[in-house]
């Protein structure tokens, strides 16, 4: 398995890769350990540089300029969950939706389990979570409520009062 990283400006973006696709992405390596062990338990870890066409990505990102990242992944969850993080690659940059809109799409009124597949998104950024909001708050966010902030600031969503807490 290779480990790559990618310093942003909202910090560090650490993204592991499994045969050319992406496996796990975060911004604390420390959460990733854990996840990386029940998944790939005999995984041997090699460090190696981004490859070229993702910086660019997400240099162009940074800059807070649209992109979509079509990038190989290799989504390791439930069905619900591939069908959650499905429904999130959808919300365009710049865009945001809700648990409760992304269970309504799904046919099922069970919104906690879609907040708890979105929170078991392991490509943060890429299938982009941030953009999913509670019905009357920010909601949660695996790298925390300020980087969600700043990740929904960098894509120019304006937030009402009623978010901002």
């Amino acid at each position: 398995m290779q480990q790559s990283l990618y310093k942003s400006p909202l910090g560090t973006l650490f993204m592991w890769f499994e045969d050319d696709k992406l496996v796990y992405s975060t911004f604390h390596e420390d959460s990733a350990k854990n996840w990386l062990d029940k998944h790939f338990p005999h995984a041997d870890w090699i460090i190696k540089p981004l490859q070229a066409h993702y910086k660019e990505d997400l240099a162009v990102y940074f800059r807070g300029r649209k992109i979509d990242f079509d990038w190989p992944l290799q989504l390791v969850g439930t069905d619900f969950q591939q069908k959650v993080w499905q429904e999130i690659r959808k919300v365009p940059h710049g865009g945001v939706t809700t648990y409760k809109r992304i269970g309504e799409r799904l046919n099922t009124k069970a919104y906690r389990a879609v907040g708890q597949a979105v929170g078991a998104n392991p490509v943060s950024l890429i299938v982009p979570c941030h953009r999913v909001l509670g019905t009357r708050s920010l909601g949660g966010y695996g790298g925390g409520i300020n980087l969600k902030r700043l990740l929904l600031e960098l894509e120019n969503v304006t937030l009402g009062p009623n978010l901002l807490a």
